[in-house]
């Protein structure tokens, strides 16, 4: 299913972040995709379901978690960092940040698969 996604900050990607990337912490409040209960209906998806999301920059497998605030049908959220990075324009325009605010389209579809890690993830780009 196609929709527009977002990133940005969060309580818990911000409280993880200073605990340590490395920590099962930190994937579970960053390696997430936020979408509204409609829209998880309409796709068949319920929260917990692990899918890929999909953009013509790369893909990434998060953990779906139900929008505890509004959020406008057909949007998707995922936390700012290495998962974010995986989709999200690598051009910075000399700022040396990725281009997080969008949005961007995106293709959501349900996996079998594990949530990388973000050492997973790293290395990734290493091979």
């Amino acid at each position: 299913m196609k929709f527009y996604l977002n990133t940005g900050r969060t309580i818990w990607q911000g409280e993880a972040i200073e605990a340590g990337k490395n920590l099962e912490m930190y994937r579970k409040a960053a390696g997430v995709c936020y979408m509204n209960e409609e829209d998880m209906k309409k796709a068949g998806f319920k929260e917990g379901d692990t899918v890929k999301v999909i953009s013509k920059y790369g893909d990434v497998v998060v953990c779906l978690k139900k929008a505890r605030e509004s959020m406008p049908e057909g949007m998707v959220y995922i936390p700012m960092g290495p998962w974010a990075n995986s989709v999200v324009s690598p051009e910075t325009n000399s700022t040396a940040m990725p281009a997080y605010k969008g949005p961007l389209n995106v293709e959501i579809i349900k996996v079998d698969e594990e949530v990388p890690t973000m050492i997973e993830l790293m290395k990734r780009y290493l091979e």
